[in-house]
C-alpha cells in the first residue's frame, strides 16, 4: 500500500487519478455511506479545464457542462420586467496559448462521477462508509485506523501506507486536526445564506434569474445540468434557520423574495444554510502526512474559486508525490507543495473575501458586485518565487513583487507562470499542440533551436538521457521554414511551428536557443538557455 487518501470529493479523487496514471497504487475512502447530491463548487475555472484536459477527463465535462447567459436582474415590485441583463463573466474568444478561455457550469455530483468513472478504468475505487479515527506516523510509513460500517456493524482496520492525504472537508478535517495545523481566520456569523438545488417551472434556461440584494431580500437561481433544477443562493433579512426547516416558509420567502407568483416551485432537492468561514492552514503537511482542498481552506463561495483552487492543490502534489514513491526525488522535493500553494491560497482568500464583501452590501442593480472573470479565470496563478523554479532568460531580482495569483501578471513568459498552449504544430503523424504533447505524468523538454544548429539539441538530449526513463519527453520545436529538419537520437518528438505560436508564446528569442521545462502539473518550471540551466533544473526535482 503506497498512498491512502481520506475524502472523495474533487479533490481526492484528482490526486487518486494523477496517482493512479503514474502507476501509484492507491486507497480512496470516504466515511459518507453514499454519494452526496447537489450543485456545491459548480463554477470550473479555464485553469481546472487544463487541469482535466491534461488527465483525459476533459471531453467528459464539457459534454455534461452546461454554460450559462447573462445574469438578468428584475424590477421590484413585480418581478416580471427586465431591469438589465449583464454577463458575469463576459465571453472570450479562445487565443492559441489559451484554448480553454470560458469557465463551464457543472455540479459538483456531476464531475466526481465523471472522474470516479476513470478511477474505475485504472482499477481504482471508493471506499464508502469507511471512517478515518486517526492515525500513526512512523519513520517510513504512516498507520490510518479506520472504522468501516458494513450494514449496522462497525468493523476497525488499520491501513500501513507510505502517505497519507486528507481531502476529508473543512468541517470535519481529522486530519488537519490531528496533525495539529492551525486553521487560521474567521466565522462570518452575521452574514449567512441559503442554498440549495429546486425545482422551478416557468423560467427560462438562458439566464441567472436575481430578484433584490443582501440589504434586503435576495434569491438568485442560475439552471443546472439537470432539466428543470435550480441553484439558489439566497439571503438578506430572513430567518434562513426556518426557511431551510420548513417548506412553508421557505415558498413564503420565494414569493416575498421575488414578488411571482406564477413561477411553480417542484422538489427541493437539498437546501442548507452557509455561514461564510474565511480560513487556512499554516502548512500543508508534515511528514507523511498531507491536507488538500477545503482542510487546507475554505472561503466564501461567491468567486467561485474553492473547487478549483482545491484541485490545483492535488495536482501540484501529485506529480511531486509520485517522484518521490518511484525513488526518483528526494521527500525534501514535497515541501514545494506548500511553498508554493500557500501564496495562492493567501491570494485567493483575500480575492473572493473583497468580493463577499462587497456583496453583503452591494444593491441590486451594482454590476460590480456580481462581476467575475480576470484574475479570477486563474490562468494567471503562478510560483515565480519557487524554490524549484529557474530562469536564465528572465531571473528574478529581490525587487520583485510576489503576485501569487497572478492579478497583475504580464510581459513575456516566465519560469514559474502557467505553461501556455500552441496549435498548429506539424508532425510526421500529423498536427498537434503543446497541450497534446503535456501529460501529467512527466517533464516535457521544449527545446526551441532558433536559427542555430543541431549542435544544441545533441547536447540537451545527451544529458537528458541521463535522468529516469519516462520522466523527461525532450519536444525539438523547430521553425517553419527549416530546410535541415532531422529526427535526432533521443527526441520523443519532432514539431515544426508551422504557424509560429509556439516560438511566440514561449518568447524565443531567435538568436538564443532555449529550453522550456514544462512541469506535470501545467507549469512552466525552467526557461534556460543551455544545458548547465538543464542540470541545475533537474538537480532541484530529481534525488540523483
Amino acid at each position: 500500500m503506497t498512498y491512502d487518501q481520506v475524502g472523495a470529493g474533487p479533490t481526492g479523487l484528482v490526486l487518486a487519478l494523477t496517482l493512479l496514471q503514474d502507476g501509484i497504487s492507491v486507497r480512496i475512502i470516504d466515511k459518507e455511506p453514499i454519494y452526496r447530491p447537489g450543485q456545491r463548487g459548480t463554477g470550473i475555472q479555464p485553469r481546472s479545464l487544463e487541469v482535466f484536459h491534461s488527465l483525459g477527463v476533459l471531453p467528459d465535462i464539457l459534454a455534461r457542462a452546461i454554460r450559462v447567459g447573462p445574469r438578468r436582474v428584475y424590477k421590484l415590485p413585480g418581478g416580471v420586467e427586465a431591469l438589465k441583463d449583464v454577463h458575469v463573466s463576459p465571453p472570450e474568444e479562445p487565443t492559441p496559448s489559451t484554448p480553454y478561455i470560458n469557465g463551464v457550469h457543472l455540479g459538483q455530483d456531476s464531475t466526481e462521477a465523471i472522474v470516479r468513472a476513470h478511477l474505475d478504468r485504472l482499477g481504482g475505487h471508493v471506499e464508502l462508509g469507511n471512517e478515518l479515527r486517526g492515525f500513526e506516523q512512523h519513520e517510513n510509513h504512516a498507520v490510518a485506523l479506520v472504522v468501516k460500517r458494513v450494514g449496522s456493524e462497525k468493523i476497525s482496520e488499520t491501513i500501513q501506507c507510505n502517505w497519507l492525504v486528507g481531502t476529508d472537508g473543512a468541517r470535519a478535517g481529522i486530519v488537519r486536526k490531528q496533525l495539529g495545523l492551525s486553521f487560521l481566520g474567521e466565522t462570518r456569523y452575521d452574514e449567512h445564506m441559503v442554498v440549495g438545488d429546486i425545482e422551478v417551472k416557468g423560467l427560462d434556461y438562458e439566464h441567472w434569474h436575481a430578484w433584490g440584494d443582501m440589504t434586503t431580500k435576495l434569491m438568485m437561481l442560475r439552471p443546472t445540468e439537470n432539466p428543470g433544477a435550480f441553484y439558489i443562493l439566497a439571503g438578506g433579512r430572513i430567518d434562513h434557520a426556518k426557511v431551510v426547516a420548513d417548506r412553508g416558509a421557505f415558498e413564503e420567502f420565494f414569493r416575498a423574495a421575488t414578488d411571482r407568483y406564477d413561477l411553480e416551485i417542484g422538489e427541493v432537492r437539498w437546501i442548507s444554510e452557509y455561514r461564510p468561514n474565511i480560513r487556512m492552514v499554516d502548512t500543508f503537511g508534515k511528514g507523511r502526512v498531507f491536507v488538500a482542498g477545503d482542510p487546507a481552506h475554505i472561503h466564501s463561495p461567491t468567486g467561485g474559486q474553492g473547487l478549483n483552487s482545491s484541485i490545483q492543490d492535488s495536482f501540484n502534489l501529485g506529480w511531486k508525490l509520485a517522484l518521490v514513491e518511484k525513488g526518483f526525488a528526494l521527500p525534501s522535493l514535497l515541501a514545494t507543495y506548500t511553498e508554493e500553494r500557500l501564496p495562492v491560497i493567501a491570494g485567493m482568500l483575500s480575492k473572493t473575501t473583497q468580493i463577499l464583501d462587497k456583496t453583503i452590501v452591494g444593491k441590486a442593480d451594482d454590476d460590480s458586485v456580481w462581476a467575475r472573470g480576470g484574475a479570477l479565470k486563474q490562468l494567471g496563478v503562478n510560483y515565480r518565487w519557487s524554490s524549484i523554479v529557474i530562469d536564465e532568460r528572465t531571473p528574478a531580482s529581490p525587487e520583485d513583487v510576489i503576485d501569487a495569483y497572478g492579478s497583475a501578471v504580464s510581459g513575456p513568459l516566465r519560469a514559474g507562470d502557467r505553461a501556455p498552449d500552441a496549435p498548429g504544430l506539424w508532425t510526421a503523424q500529423g498536427e498537434t499542440s503543446l497541450f497534446h504533447v503535456f501529460g501529467p505524468t512527466h517533464h516535457t523538454a521544449l527545446i526551441f533551436l532558433g536559427s542555430e544548429g543541431q549542435d544544441f539539441a545533441g547536447r540537451v538530449l545527451e544529458e537528458i538521457r541521463t535522468y529516469p526513463a519516462g520522466t523527461v519527453r525532450p519536444v525539438i520545436v523547430y521553425l517553419k521554414g527549416t530546410k535541415d529538419i532531422s529526427v535526432l537520437s533521443g527526441a520523443d518528438l519532432v514539431v515544426v511551428d508551422r504557424d509560429g505560436h509556439a516560438y511566440a508564446n514561449y518568447g524565443v528569442d531567435l538568436r538564443h536557443p532555449t529550453v522550456c521545462l514544462a512541469r506535470p502539473d501545467g507549469v512552466t518550471g525552467g526557461i534556460v538557455l543551455g544545458v548547465e540551466g538543464i542540470v541545475r533544473y533537474f538537480a532541484r526535482i530529481f534525488s540523483t
